[in-house]
């Protein structure tokens, strides 16, 4: 699976302190978030009874999500910065951050190989479970209805990829795959920890998570450039969200 790789670990964290520190970050990371969503409650006099009318408190509180899932975000992708820095490193190249070898020609074929594995999946799932396919799709129908619906898709589909990225494949998959088990394992145990971030999907979800992440690291390898992961997770959650807007998902 991994063979013709290009990806060279430039990390010096080993795979205990590495996992240690991404727990942390984890933990630490949602702990911010609310914070400064508290503190944006605090300001506004959100929890004074009968400060808001009823459209206007669902307006307010939609911007309390979105400053928490921002902030939460942002800090993920900051403490993994730090943490890649450590041992006087360049994030940059810990990371993986730097431009894929073949260039132009790796994000393209990355891509489209992307989209074929979508499709194919997605293609599966409406043929055999489609109720499947509706359930996964809920939360976010549910979300886009609300008011100021408009702040969460810039969080889903650029913040949110970037700092996961940044955490699972960026940093521990380096620490990882340069211990004994090696690119494979690697592969296993960071898509399972991403899963893990969204323990509160459906089944069904998680499955496509873990399929995805294992996908991701392959490209990870195969281009030797972060960048890649990040382009198709930004542009598979781009796509979910303008599905989401488009399709009528019944109840």
């Amino acid at each position: 699976m991994f063979v013709n790789a290009v990806y060279q670990p430039k990390t010096q964290w080993k795979v205990l302190p590495a996992a240690g520190v991404t727990l942390a970050i984890v933990a630490l990371s949602p702990l911010v978030g609310h914070a400064a969503a508290r503190i944006y409650a605090w300001f506004v006099g959100l929890g004074t009874p009968g400060a808001f009318s009823p459209g206007l408190i669902e307006r307010q509180l939609m911007t309390y999500e979105a400053i928490y899932v921002a902030v939460f975000n942002v800090a993920m992708a900051a403490f993994t910065i730090l943490a890649a820095r450590r041992f006087k490193a360049r994030a940059w190249e810990v990371l993986a951050l730097t431009a894929p070898i073949e260039g132009v020609r790796s994000y393209v074929r990355s891509v489209l190989i992307a989209i074929t594995a979508t499709a194919f999946w997605f293609g599966i799932l409406l043929l055999f479970i489609p109720e499947g396919v509706v359930e996964d799709f809920l939360p976010y129908r549910d979300l886009m209805e609300r008011e100021r619906s408009w702040l969460m898709p810039p969080i889903f589909c650029i913040l949110a990829p970037v700092a996961e990225e940044f955490l699972f494949r960026g940093f521990l998959f380096g620490a990882l795959s340069k211990s004994r088990i090696g690119f494979a394992g690697a592969a296993l145990i960071t898509s399972a920890a991403w899963t893990f971030l969204h323990v509160d999907r459906t089944l069904l979800a998680q499955l496509q998570l873990f399929s995805a992440g294992l996908l991701l690291s392959w490209l990870l390898v195969r281009t030797g450039s972060l960048r890649i992961p990040i382009l198709c997770h930004i542009l598979f959650n781009t796509g979910v969200s303008v599905m989401v807007g488009v399709l009528k998902i019944p109840a």
